[in-house]
């Protein structure tokens, strides 16, 4: 069982959480050095590995980000 910090989220659920496409976030994964990296569950190198965020990972970069401007 996880607790809520650890858990793995799927490419959809971190798209649905950032209301962003999933091609979005593997988009950030590859070009913001500051949006977490994926965990790779299976072998890097095959075909049916797949790949997970830690929530509280996105949950922080997401508080990390710039406000809007103050009124």
């Amino acid at each position: 069982m996880t607790s809520h910090s650890n858990k793995l989220m799927r490419v959809s659920d971190v798209a649905e959480l950032l209301g962003v496409s999933k091609s979005y976030v593997y988009k950030l994964a590859a070009t913001d050095p500051s949006f977490p990296l994926p965990i790779v569950l299976g072998s890097e190198h095959k075909k049916r590995s797949s790949s997970r965020w830690v929530l509280i990972e996105i949950e922080d970069w997401v508080n990390s980000r710039p406000r809007g401007k103050e009124l």
